[in-house]
């Protein structure tokens, strides 16, 4: 499946060259009710929940991709105002879960589901669904940590196949093909404007592409 990630255009750039993608700690993401999409108005309810937020922070990370790349709130919000970069990577579908948008917590039988970690991972409030959200669950006890972080890094699963720069970047394509090693994989790089027609972020045309 691609898949789109976005990011500010010195950390794309670093993950460009370096061939990896950050690990996010579930204790440090936007949303504060992650992990915890259960109804917890019983003390109970709460502590169970808790319990298992907490083993899930403690073993699993995670990378946030989306369905598109073509979303103006989204270059806002993660690739620094549209001066950042959106990469597409190439994931086996198997690799991802698909975030579950809901109008209300789930009910307190969930904690007794077989599938209830599953859920915890996957469901979000339903005024995030614009992300259209897909996310990459990594065990944190498989990846070395550098400079205090956890990286993912670039594999036959996790292949970056496009790199769009924002509309109001000042990047260029021999920014971002001075980051790509001897091993190009068959990049597709391309800049971005704002479309003439509804409210999306497309291709500028009128730059072409280039494939690295």
């Amino acid at each position: 499946m691609r898949v789109y990630y976005f990011t500010e255009k010195e950390y794309g750039l670093e993950n460009i060259f370096k061939k990896r993608i950050k690990i996010s700690d579930f204790s440090n993401l936007n949303d504060p009710f992650e992990l915890l999409g259960i109804e917890m108005s019983d003390r109970d309810v709460r502590k169970a929940v808790q319990f298992e937020k907490s083993k899930i922070a403690k073993n699993k990370g995670l990378v946030c991709f989306s369905e598109t790349k073509y979303d103006p709130v989204q270059w806002a919000h993660y690739a620094e105002n549209h001066k950042g970069i959106c990469l597409g990577f190439d994931i086996h579908d198997d690799r991802l879960k698909k975030v579950k948008y809901v109008s209300a917590r789930l009910a307190r039988s969930t904690l007794d589901e077989s599938d209830r970690v599953e859920k915890l991972l996957t469901t979000k409030f339903k005024h995030w669904s614009y992300e259209k959200e897909h996310r990459l669950v990594v065990d944190l006890k498989k990846n070395e940590r550098t400079d205090g972080l956890l990286f993912e890094n670039f594999s036959d699963k996790l292949v970056l196949r496009e790199v769009y720069i924002g509309c109001q970047s000042a990047l260029n394509f021999k920014d971002v093909i001075s980051k790509l090693s001897s091993n190009k994989n068959d990049i597709v790089i391309k800049h971005t404007r704002p479309a003439f027609k509804d409210f999306r972020i497309v291709w500028d045309q009128s730059k072409r592409s280039m494939r690295a």
